[in-house]
């Protein structure tokens, strides 16, 4: 039986600025919170923005819109704020009912496609991990490409020689210039005990910890649950609350949210902070402007293309930062 496993990769963007590199790094945490979602609804894509950004900017998660067929989240990642742990087939919602804190946003990671991204080096990373409800519902219920978890048959009635003994299952592997540095594997479910009743889908988050220097991270899920054609299991889970070391390249830096108006924005923009230096960054890290603050100006953009961006004040010991959208 040939078992595929697809590939996820988080891309953590971590923008150092070199004219004050020393070697120093701050613990950043993302819980994704600032993400602006009504209630009970998603983000999937469909502005073709290509992505999102964490807090503090240093998170840059990507994201596959495919407009065929009346347009559909095609792979990488969504957020959610979605309670909802009954209806099937929501691949936006998590199974837990929320988000770590009860409260807020989570994001989705889908396997479809698989990516290859790498990100800045960090000391360390630990976030919380979770069932979706779709993958959820279809390993409790069965439906009509997965089958029901425990059952010796498929989702065709077919016996499939798992004798029941089935399992869900997510892969995270750290790496550092290419070369693995650990691996941790969390069973989202698993129905392999002797004793039936020990059998779990997990509906908790469930914190993962990487106590490794890492540049890339992967997710692969894999599955009993195999056909032809890959993995039956619905390819989604549930991720929160990242935490990481990461070098900054400023000395005893402070991080704080930069607020930016209007934003989204087109040829001007106005700052909260009136002194230090800004910089603004494109998706890829590089640097697209420049500018000495001196005062609370508008601040002339034009040059910027339409897109999403890194915008960074530095100041002595302080980093400002958040996303900018520019439209023209």
């Amino acid at each position: 039986m040939k078992r595929i496993f697809q590939v996820l990769s988080i891309a953590l963007l971590c923008n150092t600025v070199s004219s004050y590199a020393q070697n120093r790094s701050v613990t950043m945490t993302t819980t994704f919170d600032s993400l602006y979602l009504a209630n009970e609804s998603h983000w999937d894509g469909s502005d073709q923005s290509g992505g999102f950004l964490g807090e503090n900017g240093h998170w840059n998660f990507s994201n596959v819109y495919d407009t065929a067929w009346g347009g559909y989240w095609a792979s990488g990642w969504s957020y959610s704020n979605e309670t909802d742990v009954t209806t099937t087939g929501n691949q936006f919602s998590s199974f837990a009912g929320s988000d770590v804190s009860g409260l807020a946003n989570y994001i989705i990671g889908t396997t479809s496609g698989g990516l290859g991204l790498t990100f800045g080096m960090v000391d360390g990373i630990d976030f919380y991990v979770t069932n979706s409800t779709y993958a959820a519902i279809s390993m409790r219920d069965g439906d009509f490409f997965g089958k029901r978890f425990g059952d010796s048959t498929n989702a065709s009635g077919t016996v499939d020689g798992t004798n029941g003994e089935d399992w869900f299952k997510l892969t995270i592997s750290s790496y550092l210039s290419g070369s693995l540095q650990g691996s941790e594997e969390i069973f989202l479910a698993d129905y392999r005990f002797s004793n039936d009743s020990l059998d779990y889908i997990l509906s908790s988050w469930q914190h993962v910890v990487l106590p490794f220097n890492t540049d890339s991270l992967s997710f692969s899920l894999s599955s009993s649950d195999v056909g032809t054609f890959g993995m039956n299991t619905p390819g989604f889970f549930c991720l929160d609350q990242i935490t990481a070391e990461v070098a900054t390249g400023i000395p005893q830096l402070k991080a704080s949210t930069l607020k930016i108006y209007p934003n989204p924005a087109d040829n001007q923009i106005m700052l909260d902070q009136i002194d230090g230096i800004l910089e603004i960054y494109e998706i890829s890290g590089s640097l697209a402007m420049t500018k000495t603050l001196n005062g609370i100006v508008p601040i002339d953009i034009s040059v910027l293309k339409t897109g999403v961006y890194i915008a960074n004040v530095v100041q002595k010991d302080q980093i400002f930062t958040t996303r900018l959208m520019v439209t023209k």
